[in-house]
């Protein structure tokens, strides 16, 4: 029976990964993806709408699930964001991987260590269960808060671009990100219609860290004077990323 136009597979945010997959990021029918999951709303939310275009909407998507555990946080709440992913990829019929990274072990900067490594680690996942893309779940609200934190840094037209739609991870593996022309409020909603819960990272409540402050302080401003906002910021990278290809 066909399903609804109201119906999970056919809300907002499964419609823009399936956009995003298809006209951004260049995945086609059969090809292999690695799906990042921390057990957070919002890579949680992009697991499911995958699942959905797969299972519901008939894409032939070949799913993994991978999580990666850092050890920057106390381990019964690391290890419990693991079970959860490990669960849900189970409950899904999905095969799920884990790698274990120790950015704080490393000299550095322990966030840009983190990056890194998690995402070394992913591509490493990804060859070994033969993915050629990973997919992240970056939304337009994450391009936003990239972009105000690249002016408060001091910035050129170059780092006004933010997060791109795919770049290159390995030789063989492009990372994609199909959901950055959605907001977090798609991802909630997906989440609450299919009654699915998910993680929570207090650390991501610290005000004292500035993407946390822009985002739960200053974004709602901006998105109370512009809804749409978040978007806007994704267009600008796209014209700007467009632009720079032109010129070349």
């Amino acid at each position: 029976m066909a399903e609804n136009a109201q119906a999970p597979s056919y809300l907002p945010l499964v419609r823009a990964v399936a956009d995003g997959l298809r006209h951004r990021c260049g995945v086609l029918e059969g090809d292999r993806v690695l799906v990042a999951c921390s057990g957070g709303a919002d890579s949680v939310a992009l697991l499911r709408a995958l699942h959905l275009l797969h299972d519901r909407r008939k894409w032939n998507l070949s799913l993994t699930v991978a999580h990666v555990q850092h050890h920057l946080r106390p381990e019964d709440e690391a290890e419990g964001d693991a079970a959860f992913v490990e669960a849900l990829a189970g409950r899904l019929g999905l095969k799920y991987v884990r790698r274990d990274i120790t950015p704080g072990e490393a000299e550095g900067n322990i966030e840009a260590n983190a990056r890194e490594q998690r995402y070394a680690a992913l591509a490493e996942m990804a060859g070994e269960v033969g993915a050629t893309y990973v997919a992240t779940a970056h939304h337009a609200d994450d391009q936003l808060e990239t972009l105000l934190m690249a002016i408060l840094r001091g910035t050129t037209a170059k780092g006004l671009r933010g997060i791109a739609w795919q770049r290159s991870l390995h030789d063989t593996v492009t990372l994609i990100r199909p959901m950055l022309n959605a907001t977090h409020a798609e991802a909630i909603e997906l989440l609450e219609s299919l009654d699915q819960p998910w993680r929570e990272d207090v650390t991501n409540l610290d005000k004292s860290r500035t993407r946390a402050r822009l985002r739960h302080e200053v974004l709602p401003v901006l998105r109370e004077l512009r809804p749409s906002v978040a978007r806007k910021a994704v267009e600008l990278g796209d014209h700007l990323r467009d632009s720079s290809s032109e010129a070349l």
